[in-house]
């Protein structure tokens, strides 16, 4: 049986984003990788009807897990209301952990500059407080560096294609293209941590 991973991504991109040359990594060592998109991201453009969005949005998430293999959940919460709506769907949460016993759990820092990220990570701690898995912590909008272990991986073989499922979200072109450089930028940087030419850091929380 596979391994398996879960991804809590608030929005449909953050995964992406924040850890998408591991995830990559991971499905080609075998692991079953299971994103959770917890958001709607209906408000991501105020000039379309929030169904509309919303739809677009998930279209293009099933479209980037099917061409790179794995598994996308919608939790369909309202943007900038995770850390009201998140406690509504606690014991479904519960459940799927259960039920795929995963052996890592990633999730959005605790210092990112998003509330709905920092309501991510406040929520998922206290939900598997109990659960013995492993937590990492993945950057999006982080801009300081926190105090947990700190763990990189290289991403060499896979940056390219990690920009490419980044560049499949036709909806947040802004959103992709201010995060571009910055992407590049930490890969770099976090390369040189461990003498490899691409790397993704992440804490390890537990």
């Amino acid at each position: 049986m596979a391994k398996t991973v879960i991804v809590f991504s608030p929005h449909n991109d953050d995964l992406e984003i924040g850890m998408g040359g591991t995830a990559l990594k991971y499905i080609k060592e075998g692991y079953k990788v299971i994103k959770i998109v917890l958001s709607k991201g209906q408000l991501s453009n105020p000039h379309l009807r929030s169904k509309i969005v919303m739809q677009r949005r998930e279209k293009e998430a099933l479209k980037v897990s099917k061409k790179f293999k794995f598994t996308t959940i919608f939790c369909r919460l309202n943007d900038q209301k995770l850390s009201e709506e998140l406690p509504n769907i606690r014991s479904r949460l519960l459940f799927l952990i259960n039920k795929e016993k995963p052996e890592k759990i990633f999730f959005p820092t605790g210092s990112d500059l998003h509330p709905d990220h920092r309501a991510v990570f406040k929520f998922v701690t206290d939900l598997v407080k109990d659960i013995d898995v492993e937590l990492y912590c993945y950057e999006v909008w982080s801009v300081v560096d926190e105090k947990h272990p700190m763990i990189y991986v290289d991403i060499t073989d896979y940056l390219s294609k990690k920009l490419k499922m980044m560049d499949m979200f036709h909806t947040e072109k802004l959103s992709v293209f201010i995060h571009t450089l910055p992407v590049l930028y930490r890969s770099f940087k976090y390369g040189l941590k461990i003498k490899k030419k691409f790397a993704e850091r992440f804490y390890k929380i537990r």
